[in-house]
């Protein structure tokens, strides 16, 4: 694949390092990505990830996809960015990429990468070795996201334009069947934009044009291979009222949760009344079922609550996600781009400090954020949470030269040191702190 690389460096008041690479030209997507675009547009990144799996004192990797095109890269000193690593898509172009995830082989270490779009298919690929070694057919419309099991690197999850959630294993035991699941039935009825893990492994959201958000139970999977995958046909909690648009971006913060829709200009962060990771969750027999229509459905009792909302401004297109970055010990981080190349970061630290209460969970572990402990009603510096529909306004903003357009999706590195941001333009831009 050949490429065009513009490296450029910069100062701003977040990063001590900024490069951007661009001049990439990729190939036009799917009919839904195009739509999300307000038409076909060359030259488009979608999804980026770092490698979940780096060791510290060590530069860390990402991956971005758009096109036909997957790129593996890593910040360096000189160069800005030096990449490492890029496979080719051999399908149609128009059924380019736009979800990925990172993985491991258990045996071997090798760094691999599950890749999907329009193609409906996703492909396994080794990145040490550049070559395809599996691929996972299933889904009846194009892949619009893809996100690995924070417990088992051989477990993945797949969105899908079909309505459906299915739950994979690549694991060599299951070869013949690596479908373990599937997320269908009751759950959604338009396309799936979004989907995301509990920390835990025990549960999943997922978002999609249809204003749903839904939560899923994830069962034990047996050891041993069988052809016949589990069928969840009615999600544990369920909800329309939280957005009035496509939800595409989501997010497990602790027990809360962070979602966005398009239109709305608004991260919303709520909670599900009663619902706590630290027992077992209700069986599969105490998901509500849709024979009574209700906006809001709930295995766990009650509704839920609303807890705080950020402004975004110029975000209305569907398909931008935001990124968070909440690690045990370290400030957590929440950033969305907008339609013109900036960057809003809220210091989530910031509100849990000065929030009356402090029901979001502390400084030094957000992960124990349990829902249920009030944090309105409380003045914050610069925010005001006391008001649940007011919005909480960003804390500084990124000015990113060179990228005009969307930013599509965002990514942290572990330790938190890095960022990226890819988008309109074939723009890659890398922050340091």
């Amino acid at each position: 694949m050949a490429s065009t690389v513009d490296i450029e460096a910069g100062l701003s008041k977040f990063p001590t390092v900024k490069t951007i690479v661009g001049s990439y030209t990729s190939q036009t997507k799917s009919k839904t990505s195009q739509a999300a675009e307000g038409g076909s547009r060359l030259g488009e990144f979608y999804a980026i990830q770092f490698y979940p799996f780096t060791k510290p004192g060590i530069d860390p990797v990402f991956a971005v996809v758009g096109g036909l095109e997957t790129i593996v890269a890593r910040p360096h000193d000189q160069k800005g960015i030096e990449v490492i690593q890029f496979f080719v898509d051999d399908g149609p172009i128009d059924e380019g990429l736009c979800a990925l995830c990172w993985t491991r082989d258990k045996e071997t270490g090798d760094p691999l990468l599950a890749v999907g779009g329009a193609g409906r298919i996703i492909k396994i690929l080794n990145v040490k070795t550049g070559k395809c070694i599996q691929t996972l057919s299933g889904h009846g419309d194009e892949l619009m996201d893809i996100q690995l099991h924070p417990c088992d690197q051989n477990i993945i999850a797949s969105a899908a334009a079909d309505c459906t959630i299915r739950i994979w294993s690549i694991d060599k035991k299951h070869r013949e069947q690596p479908c373990l699941m599937v997320c269908a039935g009751e759950g959604h009825r338009e396309t799936i934009l979004s989907i995301a893990f509990h920390p835990s492994g025990r549960y999943l959201i997922s978002g999609g044009m249809d204003h749903m958000i839904n939560l899923w139970v994830i069962p034990e999977f047996p050891d041993d291979p069988t052809d016949d995958p589990i069928q969840l046909i009615y999600p544990h909690f369920s909800t329309s009222a939280v957005h009035s648009n496509y939800v595409d971006s989501l997010a497990f913060y602790g027990d809360y949760i962070l979602s966005k829709a398009a239109a709305e200009c608004k991260i919303v962060l709520w909670a599900i009344q009663n619902f706590n990771s630290k027992v077992p969750p209700p069986p599969t027999s105490k998901a509500p079922t849709t024979y009574e229509w209700k906006e809001t459905r709930s295995a766990f009792g009650g509704s839920f609550e609303r807890i705080m909302q950020f402004d975004a401004p110029a975000t209305e297109p569907f398909y931008m996600r935001f990124g968070l970055f909440a690690q045990p010990f370290v400030n957590p981080i929440l950033m969305m781009g907008t339609i013109t190349g900036k960057v809003y970061m809220w210091d989530l630290a910031m509100i849990e400090k000065y929030a009356k209460g402090g029901g979001l969970g502390n400084d030094r572990d957000s992960a124990s954020a349990t829902p249920g402990e009030s944090v309105t009603g409380g003045k914050i510096k610069r925010d005001d949470v006391g008001d649940i529909f007011g919005k909480v306004k960003a804390h500084h903003t990124l000015d990113i030269p060179k990228m005009r357009g969307h930013v599509r999706d965002i990514a942290f590195s572990g330790d938190g040191s890095y960022v990226v941001f890819c988008g309109e333009g074939s723009n890659i831009t890398i922050c340091k702190r």
